[in-house]
């Protein structure tokens, strides 16, 4: 295990780690390198506060040297951060301040780091008990280890190291089914928001579960996670509670669908509507956009007529002839217009005066005064629809357009409804 921690150490760092240990004084910073050398092989210096050398079966160059809180040491890859329980040497209300303040330095320009209790029994239940109350204290992973005992391989600690590192990234795969809903959607709004509001906080590996435990009882969970070691990238795969899909496919199409029966019977309805506005959607849009637009009649439509014998003189012919139905849509440009303002001509020019003035300060608030019972808007609105073709003529007007649509040959035609 050990030596699968110190591969993904050697993965992130390029295979050179260099590790800052810092401590106030007489808690065991030169302590824990001298050991820390001793347990991995490396070679120590002359001053004893820095050890370098290659790790064994891995290729890792790790580096360890004392550094003072002040310093921060940003060239460094992590942080070991040396306390006591008080087992030894200071007693442990004299390394309390100095603890703190160093945990604020280091978490003020967002570095992390791993707290490592040094302690002459660190398998006590006194030593467990400071180790659990400093990790929710802090909220970084503490590690508790006799530096002077010469017995400690260190395994525990590197696990942590490796926890402390930098995410690279965060990758969030959701159900298939809602990459085709809009980044408004009410589902998909919650969880970019959600996502938002943590990931300022996962700042390393350990962090990665934030994420899991936000999602924890909402109708969207956390179904898997993966943390790449060696990359730093966090993966997560979300799934949705039951019922969920039924939820959001009711509020996507306007009808109420909890279960396979009303979808089929949804989707039979909506096959029916769809090939009636295939249909019509190419003349829709001309007619739109150029003003005209034609539903050519397809081979289903056609009504073939049985051939007739033409006789013309002397000679003979057949005629094959066939009926459709087309549908010639027009787009109409229609005008409404209306006019509030009545009275006196001085009082009415000051009310005209004030809605101009109006209008230019708040166009859609004009249109929603209200006068007499209705706004503006619902007055024009009125007036628009009022313009139609009347009923009668409209049964001639289909007659007059098919005629030139049979028979016109280009030239002027006069159209009396």
């Amino acid at each position: 295990m050990e030596k699968e921690v110190f591969e993904s150490i050697a993965a992130r760092t390029g295979g050179k780690c260099s590790i800052a240990v810092m401590g106030a004084d007489g808690c065991g910073k030169s302590t824990f390198v001298r050991d820390m050398a001793r347990a991995n092989g490396l070679e120590l210096s002359e001053d004893g506060q820095s050890a370098k050398g290659l790790i064994n079966d891995v290729s890792l160059e790790l580096e360890l040297h004392e550094c003072k809180p002040a310093e921060k040491d940003l060239s460094a890859n992590v942080i070991v951060l040396v306390t006591s329980d008080g087992s030894f040497g200071r007693a442990r209300s004299e390394c309390v301040v100095a603890e703190e303040e160093t945990v604020q330095s280091l978490k003020s320009v967002g570095r992390t780091f791993v707290l490592l209790i040094n302690s002459a029994d660190p398998a006590s239940d006194g030593c467990e008990a400071l180790r659990g109350g400093l990790e929710e204290k802090y909220g970084v992973s503490v590690v508790s280890a006799n530096c002077a005992g010469g017995n400690d391989d260190y395994s525990r600690l590197s696990e942590a190291l490796l926890l402390a590192f930098p995410v690279a990234g965060l990758e969030i795969f959701l159900p298939a089914w809602m990459s085709v809903l809009p980044s408004d959607n009410k589902i998909v709004a919650q969880i970019l928001e959600k996502v938002r509001e943590v990931s300022p906080n996962i700042r390393c590996v350990k962090d990665c579960s934030l994420l899991e435990k936000a999602f924890a009882d909402g109708e969207i969970y956390c179904e898997t996670s993966e943390i790449d070691a060696n990359t730093g990238m966090a993966r997560y795969r979300f799934a949705s509670r039951d019922g969920l899909f039924y939820k959001v496919l009711s509020e996507e199409c306007g009808a109420q669908i909890e279960g396979e029966l009303q979808l089929m019977a949804y989707v039979r309805a909506l096959r029916e509507s769809k090939y009636f506005y295939d249909k019509f959607r190419g003349a829709l849009r001309a007619a739109d956009e150029l003003g005209y637009g034609i539903v050519q009649p397809c081979d289903s439509d056609m009504e073939l007529r049985a051939p007739e014998l033409v006789r013309k003189g002397a000679k003979c012919g057949v005629k094959l002839s066939a009926d459709a139905s087309a549908y010639h849509i027009i787009k109409v440009d229609i005008h409404s217009e209306v006019s509030p303002v009545t009275g006196d001509a001085p009082r009415s020019e000051e009310i005209a005066k004030g809605i101009v003035e109006n209008y230019e300060r708040d166009p859609e608030a004009l249109w929603n005064t209200d006068m007499f019972g209705k706004s503006f808007k619902d007055m024009v609105k009125e007036g628009l629809n009022e313009k139609t073709i009347p009923e009668e003529a409209r049964g001639k007007l289909r007659k007059a357009v098919t005629r030139i649509v049979n028979e016109g040959k280009g030239g002027v035609l006069c159209i009396l409804l």
